[in-house]
């Protein structure tokens, strides 16, 4: 658990999301030939655009002093009592409401169809794009929560809100609830709802609360099936795109290629393996994928990385932590 200032709780920080980070290291390891490159490079420049405007509104949080103690949750993903899933760009739990946010980042003037439940773009060519209804998404969302809440006997109002966290959106015709607003019109909204509402709930019974929501916190995990020899192998040359296998020598990998010498490099292709291959890795699959030819040699450099281990001799199997990224003891 997080603290950020004296009484707001941050339970979720905003990480990157995983299919966002699949499609990263999808393209690092994808010839650029390959006939599913094009696709993932536009989903990641989706997601990642997405991300970003999801930041800039967490941003805004910092600047609403007005609230009792709270919870925030960003990414919140859960799964309903009929198996199907919700994903929630950002919960804020208080004393007086539950509010359940989804973010829009869409570009040009975007305007509902109630009749279709359709959100359509109109773009600067005087083109069209539709997107499926945020309206109805955060408005399932808060069903789902009304019948939580309704058994667990918590008389807690939900509210719904739409939020766009790109400047240039001219939003247009819109229904009146939920409210679909830009992202400088948080601060008001919550003074809004503040003084709409009173507190119906003690500090304890929203600790309880917190705790209900981070043990049904379950996330998808998207899964990639592209096969091994699609891929390119080994520890990759940041410096070169990515284009060249960097060669172990001596304690550090070197690039052929430009010269550059980076004993961390290893991370990001074993977190490239974690995501794409497996989260556990043999001495054997090491030396296949990684170019290590000598079984000593691979054991010394998984040793030195100090990976979790299950199993024994032939059988050991070294767990690649999902903060492999951030390094390790080098």
């Amino acid at each position: 658990m997080l603290f950020n200032g004296g009484e707001k709780l941050i339970l979720l920080k905003r990480d990157p999301p995983k299919k966002l980070l699949l499609a990263n290291a999808l393209l690092r390891r994808l010839d650029p030939n390959h006939e599913l490159f094009s696709y993932y490079t536009n989903l990641s420049n989706r997601l990642q655009a997405g991300f970003q405007g999801e930041k800039r509104v967490d941003r805004h949080w910092l600047e609403i002093t007005n609230l009792d103690k709270h919870y925030l949750l960003f990414n919140y993903e859960c799964f309903n009592e009929f198996g199907f899933p919700h994903q929630i760009d950002t919960l804020l739990l208080t004393s007086k409401f539950l509010l359940i946010i989804d973010i829009k980042n869409i570009s040009g003037r975007i305007d509902y169809d109630e009749d279709k439940h359709q959100l359509i773009r109109t773009n600067i060519d005087g083109s069209f794009d539709s997107f499926s209804s945020p309206f109805d998404q955060v408005i399932r969302h808060g069903q789902y929560f009304t019948r939580v809440f309704n058994q667990l006997k918590i008389p807690l109002p939900i509210e719904c809100a739409i939020i766009s966290s790109n400047p240039s959106t001219i939003i247009g015709n819109m229904p009146k609830h939920p409210l679909f607003f830009h992202v400088s019109g948080l601060r008001f909204y919550i003074n809004k709802l503040v003084s709409n509402y009173d507190s119906v709930l003690s500090a304890q019974e929203m600790d309880r609360i917190s705790k209900f929501l981070m043990a049904n916190l379950k996330r998808q995990e998207p899964k990639v099936e592209i096969p091994i020899e699609h891929l390119r192998k080994g520890v990759l040359c940041e410096i070169c795109n990515f284009k060249v296998q960097m060669q172990y020598r001596r304690g550090t990998w070197c690039c052929s290629k430009c010269g550059v010498r980076n004993k961390k490099a290893i991370f990001q292709a074993l977190d490239d393996y974690r995501l794409l291959i497996n989260d556990r890795i043999t001495n054997q699959e090491f030396r296949d994928f990684f170019g290590v030819h000598s079984v000593y040699t691979a054991s010394k450099v998984l040793l030195r990385l100090g990976l979790p281990t299950v199993g024994e001799n032939r059988g050991r199997n070294y767990l690649i932590p999902e903060n492999i990224i951030e390094g390790g003891p080098f």
